[in-house]
């Protein structure tokens, strides 16, 4: 059930789901006006932040873009493309999933599965997983697109799955992760944690430690490790805990990318904090007060952290300690940060792609690539950035 209401920061509306009742209330959230434009009043949203002039030191060059379809088609749904060696995969809201060439954008297949997509894509052993609106998962043959087996879930998948080992493992929205066989879907394991009454729409994708690991976020701030091929629970960790006495107050979904680094996974939460959880045995090693819903990307000595304000952080991997803040891009519906080299880079609601220094977070750069604006998180491979626009185009960019 959609929960109704017209105004959170605008894209977290999107985001706001219910279940099992449909509701409507005003109040206030820290940075998101609520707006008395729903009871037919003046919208008074916080404003995008007016970009400034800057002199530019690094540029971003475009290797190749492609129309791969619709994109997110209005929808605030993540639709991040795996990528291999040799292969990007994307897929569009309609159900256009293609197969693209790493290097030069060249399309080797493209199939119309001519349903509703609401997550994915994920890639393993061969085979690219999409789910779509009636809770369906489709598997098809990563070689020429050709569907080998498809299953109806309890519910949608809202993000990309994973493929280890002969086993699928699909994280739907009601709080379930299924553990598939590869080959045909028949269920191996299940673990339920619920949903709160109320959730953000959408989910993190589940994370894989090793061969036999698999992370998961869920709505209630809790991260469980299970085993990939049993879905035995080794441990659970409170990433965050609700507070306040509103469903609304207590909103602490995990959402955004998590991100494992040798045996320390890094988790942030909406209305929450950002921790590091020791990844065997589920002690949280540090923690900050932080709201993200949009994830996080890593290098070598830092996080990087998007906030629900659009604020871009700079986090000491070891110690938690916030070593930088950049908030001249504030509201302007960021996503969350890839890590090129020296570099941090971001998309924005107009199409932009902002370029920030890692070492002190000034911004250096900025180039506009796509006129219908981003939501995907943008991917570094080989210092190359893949940025997914949400009118359907792939961009492949490099900076010099």
């Amino acid at each position: 059930m959609i929960f109704v209401a017209k105004n959170l920061c605008s894209s977290l509306l999107k985001k706001i789901t219910a279940i099992g009742f449909v509701t409507v209330f005003a109040l206030n959230i820290s940075g998101c006006g609520w707006t008395d434009s729903f009871f037919g009043g003046e919208d008074n949203a916080i404003p995008p932040t007016e970009l400034e002039d800057i002199s530019s030191t690094v540029k971003v060059r475009s290797v190749w873009s492609k129309d791969v379809g619709v994109g997110l088609d209005e929808a605030f749904v993540d639709l991040q493309p795996a990528i291999t060696d040799s292969e990007i995969f994307t897929v569009d809201r309609e159900g256009q999933v293609t197969s693209l060439s790493v290097g030069s954008g060249n399309v080797n297949w493209q199939v119309e599965l001519e349903t509703t997509i609401t997550g994915g894509v994920g890639y393993g052993d061969g085979l690219i997983v999409v789910g779509d609106n009636r809770g369906e998962v489709f598997v098809l043959d990563a070689d020429n697109g050709s569907i080998i087996w498809k299953k109806e879930l309890s519910s949608v998948m809202l993000s990309a799955p994973l493929v280890q080992d002969n086993v699928l493992v699909v994280r739907t929205g009601d709080g379930r992760v299924f553990g598939l066989s590869a080959e045909n879907g028949s269920q191996i394991w299940v673990y339920d944690r619920g949903v709160p009454v109320l959730t953000l729409r959408g989910n993190s994708s589940p994370v894989l430690g090793g061969r036999e690991l698999v992370f998961t976020g869920f709505d209630s701030g809790k991260v469980a490790a299970v085993g990939v091929q049993h879905g035995r629970l080794l441990w659970e960790a409170n990433a965050a805990v609700p507070r306040g006495r509103s469903d609304l107050e207590r909103l602490v979904d995990i959402d955004g990318s998590m991100i494992l680094v040798g045996r320390v996974l890094y988790v942030s939460t909406y209305q929450g904090r950002i921790v590091a959880i020791d990844a065997l045995e589920g002690e949280i090693l540090w923690a900050k007060e932080m709201s993200s819903y949009a994830g996080m990307s890593a290098d070598e000595r830092h996080i990087y952290v998007t906030d629900s304000d659009s604020n871009l952080w700079a986090v000491d991997r070891v110690s938690g300690d916030m070593l930088w803040k950049q908030d001249k891009l504030a509201y302007r519906k960021l996503t969350a940060p890839a890590s090129v080299g020296e570099y941090v880079l971001v998309g924005d609601f107009e199409g932009y792609v902002h370029i920030i220094s890692r070492l002190d977070g000034e911004l250096i750069g900025r180039e506009k690539i796509d006129g219908d604006g981003f939501h995907v998180q943008p991917q570094s491979v080989d210092e190359t950035l893949y940025i997914y626009g949400n009118g359907g185009t792939l961009s492949a960019l490099k900076l010099n």
